[in-house]
């Protein structure tokens, strides 16, 4: 029941999230360490567009994702 309800939670929170305009995305790839997963251009299920949240165009805050400038 718990997992059920912070699922639930979640749902609804995103969904405010980006209803005004706030959503601070990080992808379950990054968020388990499958950082070349988020970069990839294919999904488990199918093609997806890498960093990038699937119902908004917020980008993966995560640091993987930083660009760093040349040494």
């Amino acid at each position: 029941m718990i997992p059920a309800l912070a699922g639930r939670t979640a749902v609804v929170l995103t969904r405010w999230a980006h209803r005004h305009g706030t959503h601070a995305y990080l992808s379950t790839g990054c968020l388990h360490g499958e950082h070349d997963y988020c970069r990839a251009l294919d999904g488990r299920v199918g093609t997806k567009t890498p960093s990038r949240c699937k119902f908004c165009p917020a980008n993966c805050v995560c640091h993987c994702h930083q660009e760093t400038p040349d040494a």
